[in-house]
């Protein structure tokens, strides 16, 4: 029982279509997790020193 170019078709056809079903969900993931995600406010510049300055 030997490979033949039918087995080698099939083979090479799954491994493309698969390939593309990953391209496909990794977009579909990036295009998900972006749109649900909001940016996160930083506390790193929130001290005594500005708290002043935005009273004024």
């Amino acid at each position: 029982m030997g490979l033949t170019t039918t087995h080698i078709t099939q083979l090479t056809l799954q491994a493309f279509v698969i390939l593309i079903l990953g391209l496909v969900l990794w977009r579909l993931m990036v295009a998900y997790s972006k749109k649900s995600s909001k940016p996160k406010g930083s506390t790193y510049f929130d001290t005594k020193y500005r708290d002043k300055w935005k009273r004024k």
